[in-house]
């Protein structure tokens, strides 16, 4: 079975900045950012994937942006060398030809939805997402897993269910409920995870919890009631959206390949990352072992 790798960007950036000390360069310059991301990326090499697509944040404000000014608005400003390093990075991406999509008004989630959602009817493709981004759990299926790499866990469709006790499909129900604050999204006041987990699991989704709202009594039910106009904008704000422009997206435009030397004068020559030589050549040895063949 083919891999199909999709790097949620923001994450891998922001992990390098603020997981990692500064790095100065000769001008006083911070660079952790650039050496970091692309640390981490050489990380993902080793598994030698047959596609690899990197995912981005549109620049603009979005269409949850719109229906919902507070979206994400809870989030720090970030530092002015945090954002000083983002043009570099994009630029070294394009560089190594590493494939990487964003398309105006969408979320890199929205994109790797899209892109999941397209390719895993190939029962040929096993579709690995890399995010910290609970919302995208949804997606998992036979062919899809899960790598939170904050964590370094992968999860597939057992694990999910093994830890929320509901499918994965039903978890924009359960976080419209819970509401995630990572993104500013509201929460029904006293529904606590475990209340909320045993609504899905009885009902699956806030439609039919609110269907049969008159079989729910007590406290929980005046609270469902009361904040039914906010759970059912925070489930269409946490909903992925479909980006039309990656139908038309062949998946061999995702197809991975390594030029080292290319690596070799960007990031080792260009960019000063002495350091990073010793990593890029353990890569080069394991993509130059000669693969070994079976008897069976």
């Amino acid at each position: 079975m083919k891999k199909l790798y999709l790097i949620d960007w923001s994450w891998y950036l922001y992990r390098a900045y603020y997981a990692f000390p500064e790095m100065p360069d000769k001008d006083g310059h911070n660079t952790n950012v650039v050496y970091w991301f692309f640390r981490m990326i050489l990380k993902l090499f080793h598994d030698k994937p047959d596609y690899f697509v990197i995912a981005r944040d549109a620049p603009t404000k979005t269409h949850r942006h719109e229906v919902y000014p507070e979206y994400k608005a809870n989030r720090v400003k970030a530092p002015d060398d945090f954002k000083a390093q983002i043009p570099i990075v994009q630029d070294l991406v394009r560089k190594l030809n590493i494939a990487n999509l964003v398309v105006p008004g969408y979320e890199a989630d929205d994109i790797i939805a899209s892109i999941v959602k397209k390719q895993k009817q190939d029962p040929k493709i096993l579709c690995n997402i890399f995010s910290a981004d609970k919302d995208l759990k949804q997606l998992l299926d036979d062919n899809v897993i899960f790598t939170d790499p904050s964590k370094w866990t992968v999860y597939n469709t057992k694990d999910f269910v093994q830890e929320f006790l509901f499918q994965p499909e039903n978890i924009l129900d359960y976080l419209a409920l819970v509401g995630d604050s990572a993104d500013n999204i509201k929460w029904v006041p006293g529904i606590w995870p475990k209340w909320a987990s045993t609504l899905i699991q009885k009902y699956q989704n806030i439609e039919n919890i609110y269907e049969q709202i008159e079989e729910i009594s007590g406290w929980i039910k005046e609270k469902l009631l009361e904040w039914k106009e906010e759970a059912f904008k925070s489930k269409d704000l946490i909903s992925l959206l479909n980006v039309p422009e990656i139908d038309f997206v062949n998946i061999e435009d995702y197809k991975f390949d390594i030029d080292f030397n290319k690596y070799q004068d960007i990031l080792i020559k260009e960019q000063n990352f002495v350091s990073m030589e010793k990593a890029l050549n353990e890569l080069k040895n394991k993509f130059q072992m000669p693969q070994q063949s079976t008897l069976f």
